[in-house]
């Protein structure tokens, strides 16, 4: 009897054939996974938008609620409870300045809000401020003394801030103003190209 050898010959994947299957594979999950990755991008896009509007929010209804625990005269002294400086910067960007005393959360002193820009010699983060100054006048408020560290950011997004306010015995808005609380404020922030418009009403006494 002959003994016959049979060699058994088993197939196996070129490299190159590994390649294209891996390529094909990454191709087919690319394809599957980008409409989540698009989704996940838009929501995180969606929660940045609504906490800016939340810091938004904040910002325009807290400059009126410190100026509704403000006396309507500054009581004791000869100068204006309220002074608005009307201030621009290069480019067109508005860059007002409020002063006003306020005892709002039992923290009484002279409230002074106004935009902080980085320059020579200026750090810090920019973005409108609001500094407590419990030693001085609405009138004497030294704005360019007026560091970052020692205030409160209410809003770091704004790059223009417009003040205009409505005093009792007129009905025209004023851009600049030395006088009594008034009886009404209008804020007007600009992030690029958008703008936003808070109007807020003060009580008479």
């Amino acid at each position: 009897m002959t003994n016959v050898s049979v060699r058994v010959r088993r197939k196996a994947f070129t490299l190159i054939e590994v390649f294209v299957v891996v390529a094909l594979f990454g191709i087919i999950a690319a394809v599957a996974l980008a409409p989540a990755v698009a989704v996940v991008r838009r929501f995180e896009d969606v929660r940045a938008e609504e906490a800016r509007e939340q810091r938004m929010t904040y910002f325009l209804r807290r400059i009126p609620d410190e100026l509704r625990a403000s006396p309507k005269e500054f009581v004791g002294e000869k100068e204006p409870a309220v002074v608005l400086v009307r201030k621009d910067v290069l480019g067109g960007g508005a860059d007002d300045r409020l002063a006003f005393w306020s005892d709002r959360g039992g923290e009484p002193g002279v409230r002074a809000v106004r935009r902080f820009l980085p320059s020579a010699g200026k750090i810090g983060e920019p973005g409108v401020y609001l500094w407590i100054l419990p030693f001085l006048t609405p009138g004497s408020v030294n704005w360019d003394m007026l560091e970052p560290e020692k205030g409160k950011l209410l809003f770091s997004e704004a790059e223009s801030l417009r003040f205009a306010l409505l005093p009792f015995d007129q009905n025209e808005w004023s851009d600049e103003y030395k006088g009594n609380r008034p009886r009404g404020i209008r804020i007007t922030v600009k992030i690029g190209e958008e703008g936003f418009v808070h109007e807020d009403w003060l009580p008479p006494q």
